[in-house]
């Protein structure tokens, strides 16, 4: 894992800005923690972090505010992102900024995108913004990381290496190994030497794609993936990587039309 760069954020309201969080995370092959789990860290060990929450009355969450104030003057690189009800950015990154670069901290970049609001009078429509972030959303957080910190970005082997793939086989998920790393699983593919058998996607993954076997999650059911992308969501070790096409996302609705509840 990518120890050089790490990711705040604090996100209170549907885990909207945690969506974005996750998908810069796993571009950079990063971690990502809360606030109060940033305190029991060394925030100056890092070469860049990012800081980011929703917007609350025309700024960051006061945890983010009140972590960076608290730092130490140190020379660092930063970067910073959001979700917001406006559909506007306008000064929302002001107080944010100036408070990294009052503790020495140099800002090199700054994401933001729409987010649900289901507050005031939105709701008198049921909400504004309704299904953001999306994952076209995600998409231009990950684009955004990956121009902005592209020594970091980590590479898919599965798509960039491997050179020839095998038959998928439903209940036998092929095994693929490139230089020291094995990779199990097509549409669904995890890395066997960053699993750990935690089992945390075998509890999230509605469709029960995933199998623990020998102390690794192995995707057996891996035809059944909808690619709801749960499982990447909890995977803190970036174990799992998922390859649907436009022809897998039209097979789910075909495979499961006669699916009937969970």
């Amino acid at each position: 894992m990518n120890e050089e760069v790490l990711i705040i954020e604090e996100s209170i309201f549907n885990d909207q800005t945690k969506r974005l969080a996750k998908a810069m995370a796993n571009q950079l092959d990063c971690r990502c923690v809360t606030t109060n789990e940033a305190k029991s860290l060394n925030v100056d060990d890092y070469k860049v972090v990012g800081f980011g929450s929703g917007i609350y009355f025309g700024m960051h969450h006061p945890k983010i505010i009140e972590f960076v104030n608290q730092l130490p003057v140190k020379d660092q690189k930063s970067f910073i992102f959001s979700t917001h009800g406006s559909p506007i950015l306008g000064k929302y990154h002001d107080a944010l900024r100036l408070a990294l670069i009052q503790r020495g901290r140099t800002v090199i970049g700054e994401f933001d995108t729409v987010g649900y609001d289901g507050t005031g009078p939105f709701m008198i429509f049921g909400g504004g913004h309704k299904g953001r972030p999306h994952e076209g959303d995600c998409k231009r957080a990950k684009q955004f990381v990956r121009k902005l910190l592209p020594e970091y970005d980590i590479t898919d082997l599965y798509l960039t290496k491997l050179k020839k793939k095998n038959k998928i086989t439903e209940g036998h998920p092929n095994v693929y190994k490139i230089d020291s790393v094995i990779l199990v699983g097509d549409k669904v593919t995890v890395n066997q030497n960053r699993c750990i058998g935690c089992g945390v996607c075998t509890e999230k993954c509605p469709l029960s794609v995933f199998d623990i076997s020998d102390g690794k999650a192995i995707p057996n059911r891996e035809l059944d993936c909808v690619f709801c992308q749960k499982c990447l969501t909890f995977c803190n070790y970036r174990a799992i990587t998922l390859h649907g096409s436009n022809y897998d996302y039209i097979r789910v609705a075909i495979r499961h039309r006669k699916k009937f509840g969970l």
